[in-house]
């Protein structure tokens, strides 16, 4: 019988809330305020603040004060772009790149050239989320990236950085939106919000979404129903709680990726094309459940109490026709399509998974003053516990396809998936402390320590455990920032972290194991300019480092009768870049963000010495990403807008002697504002791909193979926006 979450934690979370609410309005009105909802209006795409940053991850601190770099991309650009997926968003900066997104699953992405972390580098309001889940836009205020080690902000996690989404908050609002684009897609979202009593001490922000996806690659549809709830309660005037709850159910038929053809050249393909295209596979099905609440006390001026609790869920179906390698001719021996553009075909399934995060973290934040030296500090502990249940799943081969046609009658298999078991208990215990020291009115000093204690057991498809890890890790953070005037700040940051390993999962490794967790190391120099009260230049040199993990000795195994490689941790991985972000209000009328980076990620130590000293699988040297946005004069309600992205020739093999050409793209928009009734309208028209130019959007080395997905084509987006 298939595992069944329980349900207990959101009755007994809404029981809480209902409590909270109750408490509230007996409260005198002497004694009550109301919910006080923070923002700035009319800053365009530039942020002046983020939570991710901060120590623990959930405090929200000023950019400027950061000894790191941070992008924040706004719920006004999120919108501008019609951005319904997260590899959507992150295209707005240089720093951020697909790694294995493949459409109609979850997403996979790096930053500054590492792979992220889908247990620990994913947070809706700093606290841990699972990575395996679309996560939605439509209750998103803003999207916060963190680059680099994060130990301090996070504990483990992947050395390139985290993605923060910071939930909307309650306030007095009414939108309605409608649009459609690609191949028909239909999409309409609510946005609602309000206050409660006689005080307003209870606020609530409902959010809801449909969508029937027809995207431009054939034969994928889909559907998706969002829904969510934020509840915002000040139950005194020093204490305030805060409740999120959102629920995702996603079901769309997967688009895998391609190979190499023959081991040597790149497949001569359309954007649209849908290697699993036949009638039998079945769609893969996401539902996730993300729930958050929080507690902020204010113990006196300058003591405070937080208090933060998170579970994230997912459960998918995964199903697919499985294109894989090509046992027609000898040049499919290496894990690539035939070089007449032959594959195999694989029936796979794995249903009943679930993923789950558990979150809580605690503490104190303070200010203190020891002669004339200044401090802010953190003191806080955090518990995350990651279960991971699957089955033992269907991969079967059927027969063999080709790119040029397409029309193999090929049927699937009729062997089921098999029962759920546990296969992780991962679980990170740790205690952290962070202080900022003022020591002169220009001059400040940023000292982190977290202790981190890891356990982690894996089991078999069985329930049968092979591996287990106890071990503890000691994570500093030093830091230092000097103004040299009321608008530049240099900093200069050290950090060590630590990365969970990954598991080598059977169905595409002969070693079925977890492999170990990975020391990183960081330093990072850079400077931040405030050009104008509403403009940030930021600007960073870094280097760090990690064991290096790929995927090797491609053959056939007799146990599964078929070909895998092995998962092998030698070597490591050296990143040395630089990277400039700009988000500038020019004028009144026209907004800009860019953003450009310079990376090598260079691989040594490997006994295969061919790939020693080149660029990582799928990591470009060169990115630069523009977006403007400008209000023409001589129709005030009317915004042009265009990007520009640019991405250099990036390695599909490890030694690079096969790469996929750099290109140049460009985007265009228009919005328009109108008042309709009482209601104020917003249209917005977006052409990605103004060109229709054919690119590589995503190349990577993933599951033990290197896969590569073509960008989209010219793709155009219309929606309306109706705020009552």
């Amino acid at each position: 019988m298939a595992y069944t979450p329980k349900k207990k934690y959101l009755a007994s979370a809404c029981a809480w809330l209902l409590l909270i609410s109750t408490q509230s309005y007996a409260q005198s009105e002497t004694e009550l305020s109301p919910v006080v909802v923070t923002g700035e209006k009319g800053t365009g795409y530039v942020a002046k603040s983020a939570m991710i940053g901060g120590p623990g991850g959930t405090e929200e601190v000023l950019l400027k004060d950061i000894p790191a770099s941070v992008t924040v991309i706004s719920k006004d650009l999120l919108d501008d772009r019609q951005a319904r997926v997260m590899s959507e968003a992150a295209r707005l900066d240089a720093s951020i790149g697909d790694y294995y997104a493949a459409m109609g699953y979850y997403e996979s992405l790096y930053i500054r050239g590492f792979p992220l972390d889908a247990a620990t580098s994913y947070r809706i309001n700093g606290m841990s989320v699972t990575g395996e889940q679309n996560i939605a836009f439509e209750n998103k205020e803003r999207l916060e990236i963190l680059k680099g080690v994060g130990a301090m902000q996070a504990g483990a996690a992947s050395p390139g950085g985290m993605i923060n989404y910071v939930t909307k908050r309650p306030k007095d609002v009414q939108s309605f939106t409608v649009g459609t684009g690609e191949r028909g897609t239909q999409y309409v979202a609510a946005d609602y919000g309000t206050f409660l009593g006689e005080t307003k001490s209870l606020g609530i922000r409902i959010n809801a979404a449909h969508e029937n996806i027809r995207p431009y690659v054939k034969d994928a549809k889909g559907e998706r129903q969002f829904f969510s709830l934020a509840a915002d309660a000040k139950i005194s005037s020093k204490t305030l709680i805060k409740f999120d709850f959102e629920y995702q159910d996603k079901s769309q038929k997967s688009v895998p990726g391609l190979m190499l053809l023959g081991g040597t050249t790149l497949p001569p393909v359309k954007s649209d094309i849908n290697l699993s295209h036949y009638s039998w596979v079945l769609p893969t099905e996401i539902k996730s459940k993300n729930i958050g609440l929080r507690l902020d006390h204010e113990i006196n001026d300058s003591l405070k109490l937080f208090a933060n609790a998170n579970r994230s869920e997912v459960k998918i179906n995964d199903r697919l026709a499985y294109p894989y390698g090509c046992s027609a001719d000898a040049s499919g021996a290496s894990g690539t399509f035939c070089s007449g553009g032959q594959f195999d075909d694989y029936d796979f399934r794995s249903d009943g998974e679930v993923r789950r995060n558990d979150h809580f973290q605690t503490g104190l934040t303070g200010k203190a003053k020891t002669g004339t030296i200044h401090h802010q500090w953190t003191l806080g502990i955090s518990e995350l516990k990651r279960s991971v249940y699957k089955g033992a799943s269907v991969y079967e081969y059927r027969g063999q396809d080709n790119i040029y046609s397409l029309n193999a009658n090929i049927s699937p298999s009729t062997s089921p998936t098999g029962t759920v078991h546990k296969i992780l208990d991962h679980s990170q215990t740790s205690f952290f402390l962070h202080d900022q020291i003022q020591l002169t009115e220009r001059t400040k000093l940023f000292l982190g320590y977290r202790v981190l204690e890891m356990k982690q057991a894996a089991y078999d498809v069985y329930g049968v455990q092979y591996s287990s890890l106890n071990k503890t890790w000691h994570l500093p953070q030093i830091g230092a920032s000097h103004a040299l005037t009321s608008q530049l700040t240099n900093y200069v940051s050290y950090s060590k972290g630590v990365e969970p390993g990954t598991i080598a999962l059977p169905d595409s490794f002969r070693n079925s194991q977890v492999m170990a967790p990975r020391r990183t190391e960081q330093v990072e120099i850079g400077s931040k300019y405030a050009i104008n009260t509403n403009s940030l230049l930021s600007f960073a040199i870094f280097q760090s480092e990690r064991p290096n993990e790929y995927a090797t000795g491609y053959a056939y195994d007799p146990a599964v009768m078929y070909s895998r490689s092995t998962l092998v941790q030698e070597g490591k991985v050296t990143n040395t870049g630089a990277e400039a972000t700009l988000a500038f209000k020019a004028t009144n009328r026209l907004n800009l963000l860019s953003s450009a980076m310079y990376l090598e990620a260079k691989q040594s130590g490997a006994s295969e010495l061919g790939q020693n000293g080149k660029q990582a699988v799928g990591i470009p040297h060169w990115k630069a990403v523009l977006f403007a946005d400008y209000l023409l004069p001589q129709f005030e309600n009317l915004s042009v807008q265009g990007g520009w992205t640019y991405i250099s020739s990036k390695g599909v093999t490890l030694d690079n002697s096969i790469t996929a050409p750099g290109y140049h793209k460009f985007d265009a928009g228009l919005k328009y504002t109108d008042q309709l009734g009482s209601s104020q309208v917003t249209y917005r028209l977006n052409i990605e791909n103004l060109f229709d130019k054919f690119y590589w959007r995503d190349v990577s080395q993933t599951y033990g193979s290197n896969t590569l997905y073509p960008g989209a084509p010219r793709i155009f987006r219309v929606s309306a926006t109706f705020d009552f």
